[in-house]
């Protein structure tokens, strides 16, 4: 029943889809170009202009020279007589086009993009012949790439303008960005979590007669382009408060120069201009700062989902987190639950389920929470963040091989650590709390399908909104328990208590430890052998501890103590050290990094990266399994497939910007960059050897040819 919801849920989305792809495969050009000039004949030694003229679909973008968190910008290669020469594409201003949690740079509607070229005073007089190849990426929802070849005739002799070249080209140059103004001082610094751009000059100070002021770099990775820019005016001009990009450490040194838009007063009504600046790096100008309410400008709130359709992924990601291997550590746990509740009474058996979903939902705000706050501290705020840092891996560790020992019936020390697991017999309450609670620590950190469009969503909201779409997915992983709870046909179904209980509960330590040795497996990965050591000392310090307590008396206390103190300490080491360094993928997989990326597309390689993670199971379920098949692994070496691998097991800044700029919340993320230098194609978390094979012909030129 359960999986006919699901699937009845998934065809609407499913035919949708699959509009979207016949759209693509069937539809004209999303781009009508053509080549124009500002002359129709050109005289020796004069500097005139040609551009790329770009009539977009409506509903459609081209981009900017830097594209903002995805995307290509429009290129142009002329092809000149000899002698004559070009300079580079005047670019007109850019407008933001947020789509999801990016926001991308660029035009919409129709654009020219003219470039100057000068023709030598010898120039002999004549017909000349001028073309062009361009290729451009046309975004809506999808993107396309798309080219053209283009020539131009024109006459070398009397100058004459092309009134219709002549019009395109001046509207182009008039939204182009002008020079500063004079005497504008214009700085960049990091000022806490923010970096400031403060505009000193009369034409941006105080009054009534500037606003939507926004900053668009010429590089990125400078500022988090989906990010909201905060404006302040004092008499001394304007600040700028912006969320520093991945280029930018705690200070700034180097020059980033970029393109500040604006809305000016002018004779009673506004006009847009734009200005070329190049602040001084880690210098504030201006010492305004913005209000409680925070002038927000800049690029707007991410749109893409709305609200409602975040929600109704939140709570179908939840869902099929049910059916996902990262589930795996926590079967035991969820067996329990489900075997204890058919012994209860029904209204008992309700009461912890809703116990059990309060547990899931109440863990899952407190991880929004944590993630709100991070995003607030201007650190990386992506999901699976807490099995990053190493004490809370080895704490977790404990934790299961203590419930392991707890099954097996080694101790009995109190109702809240028998609680864990399900019992039902005392303190029931605690025990489905706490069962919630791991459910969502242990098992939470890898992405279902749905989970990370409704993630990034989340990460691009203000924090009522970001909360919300958190609880729903709480609210949908705790569906299926709560309905068995609600159903006394469904727990009938389950075999009466007796005691194969007992033996069952004894079974089910055995994937607790499993889960224990994952966990340690994990901590090595991250800290080394130093802290597989201490975790060890920890797990001999809590065994002692469990066993002083059973011999009860002053003494068994006291010793009880020394133990649980061992143990707390041993933890604490785990914190303190320091991360090892990424141990080399093996196999064929070299380490990732945008510029090895960049080198092997310049070769003509396709490009195959798994973003991946030693705590995420579901990326160990693909590397082994899919990307492991002999048909996919002959396929990669058939078509030349450079593999790359980056690993976000310990936290790194550069995979959690690449991972945000690809619209993902987490790992498992994989890229197919294909041969022909365009964007990358982003499979889904769950991969199949279909979905491989197939995103293969397609990066591929061989697998492309009809």
């Amino acid at each position: 029943m359960i999986l006919r919801s699901i699937a009845f849920l998934l065809l609407p989305l499913s035919v949708l889809s699959a509009a979207a792809q016949g759209q693509w495969a069937d539809s004209e050009p999303m781009v009508d170009a053509r080549l124009v000039s500002d002359r129709e004949a050109v005289a020796p030694g004069e500097t005139f202009h040609v551009g790329l003229h770009q009539d977009i679909t409506p509903g459609w973008h081209t981009y900017w020279r830097n594209p903002g968190d995805s995307g290509e910008p429009t290129r142009i290669a002329l092809d000149l007589p000899e002698g004559w020469q070009s300079g580079e594409i005047v670019w007109p201003a850019p407008k933001p086009y947020p789509l999801g949690p990016l926001t991308n740079y660029g035009y919409s509607d129709a654009v020219t993009l003219p470039i100057p070229v000068h023709v030598p005073a010898d120039a002999p007089p004549g017909p000349v012949r001028i073309e062009a190849e361009a290729t451009w990426l046309v975004c809506e929802e999808i993107c396309i790439p798309e080219e053209g070849t283009f020539a131009l005739e024109l006459e070398v002799g009397e100058g004459r303008v092309d009134r219709e070249g002549a019009r395109l080209v001046e509207v182009a140059l008039e939204r182009a960005p002008a020079p500063a103004p004079d005497g504008l001082q214009a700085g960049l610094a990091r000022v806490g979590a923010d970096l400031v751009l403060s505009l000193a000059g009369a034409r941006f100070a105080r009054g009534d007669d500037i606003r939507d002021l926004a900053f668009f770099p010429h590089e990125g990775g400078v500022i988090d382009h989906a990010a909201p820019q905060r404006a302040a005016y004092d008499d001394a001009g304007a600040a700028l408060f912006l969320t520093p990009g991945f280029l930018v450490g705690d200070r700034v040194d180097a020059v980033h120069g970029g393109v500040v838009t604006a809305e000016f007063r002018e004779n009673g009504r506004w006009v847009r201009r734009a200005f070329t600046i190049l602040p001084e790096p880690g210098v504030r100008h201006v010492e305004a700062a913005p209000s409680a309410a925070g002038a927000l400008q800049g690029p707007p709130p991410a749109g893409g989902l709305g609200l409602a359709q975040a929600i109704v992924f939140a709570l179908i990601g939840g869902l099929l987190l049910n059916l996902m291997p990262c589930v795996f550590p926590i079967l035991s746990m969820k067996a329990l639950n489900l075997v204890h509740k058919r012994g209860a009474e029904a209204a008992r058996a309700r009461e912890l389920g809703l116990v059990f979903a309060g547990g899931v939902i109440s863990t899952f705000l407190a991880l929004g929470i944590a993630l709100v706050a991070a995003r607030a501290l201007g650190l990386p705020d992506l999901w699976g963040f807490q099995l990053q840092v190493p004490a809370v891996v080895a704490a977790l560790a404990l934790l299961m091989f203590l419930i392991g020992l707890n099954f097996l019936g080694a101790f009995h020390i109190g109702s809240s650590l028998q609680g864990i697991g399900g019992a039902v017999d005392h303190n029931t309450r605690a025990g489905s709390f706490l069962t919630g609670v791991l459910a969502v620590f242990v098992a939470a950190p890898c992405l279902a399908p749905f989970m990370a469009g409704a993630l990034t969503f989340a990460m691009a909201q203000p924090p009522a909104i970001a909360l919300v779409i958190f609880a729903c997915l709480g609210l949908g992983l705790a569906a299926p328990f709560v309905l068995v709870s609600f159903n006394p046909r469904i727990l009938n179904l389950l075999p009466r208590p007796g005691p194969w209980m007992v033996r069952f509960k004894q079974v089910l330590a055995f994937p607790m430890f499993a889960v224990a040795i994952w966990l340690v497996w994990v901590l090595s990965v991250q800290t080394g052998a130093s802290g597989v050591a201490w975790v060890l000392v920890a797990g001999l310090g809590a065994g002692f501890a469990v066993w002083a307590l059973q011999a009860g008396g002053l003494s068994g206390r006291a010793a009880g103590l020394a133990g649980a103190v061992l143990a707390a300490a041993a933890l604490a080491m785990t914190a303190r050290l320091e991360p090892v360094a990424a141990a080399a993928p093996g196999g064929d997989f070299e380490p990732w990094s945008p510029a090895r990326v960049a080198e092997l597309q310049a070769e003509g390689r396709p490009v195959f990266v798994d973003f991946t993670a030693a705590w995420c199971v579901t990326c160990q379920v693909n590397k082994i399994g899919t990307l492991a098949d002999g048909d996919v692994r002959a396929a990669f070496a058939e078509h030349r497939f450079a593999l790359l691998r980056a690993d976000f097991t310990n936290r790194d800044p550069v995979i959690a910007d690449t991972l945000k700029s690809h619209g993902s919340a987490g790992v498992p993320m994989y890229l197919v960059y294909p041969d022909d230098g365009g964007p990358a194609e982003k499979l889904p978390p769950v991969l199949t050897e279909t979905i491989v094979l197939d995103a293969i012909a397609r990066a591929s030129r061989q697998g492309r040819e009809p």
